[in-house]
């Protein structure tokens, strides 16, 4: 079993130290290891999923740390969300993420419904 636990800036480390917008999940696995993070911002009714990593690029522990941001971004009264992230861009379209310009962008409500409430 995953634990997906809520992180600052600081508590990220690295690179987002500097960031004091910067938010995120780092997922624990049954030993309590770090196995992968997710970073975000939010901004008024909006949020950014900018950077995800997972260590062993399980697709389910991807949907795991964008489902986290979506939940906590929705609990803010944000109702936007853009993934902007490099990677595990397949598992975010498989949420409902749709194209637009150079970002992918959807809304929470929608985005946090399961795959039989999509109409796929």
């Amino acid at each position: 079993m995953l634990i997906f636990k809520p992180k600052t800036n600081v508590e990220l480390g690295g690179k987002f130290e500097s960031d004091p917008s910067a938010l995120g999940y780092i997922a624990y696995d049954e030993e309590d290891n770090i196995c992968g993070f997710v970073a975000f911002h939010l901004n008024g009714y909006s949020m950014e999923i900018y950077e995800i990593s997972v260590d062993d690029g399980d697709a389910e522990t991807y949907e795991g740390l964008i489902r986290s941001a979506l939940n906590y971004g929705g609990n803010r009264n944000v109702y936007i969300a853009y993934y902007s992230a490099g990677n595990a861009v397949s598992v975010a379209k498989t949420l409902g993420f749709e194209e637009k310009e150079d970002k992918l962008y959807g809304e929470i409500p929608f985005l946090l419904q399961g795959h039989c409430c999509k109409g796929c």
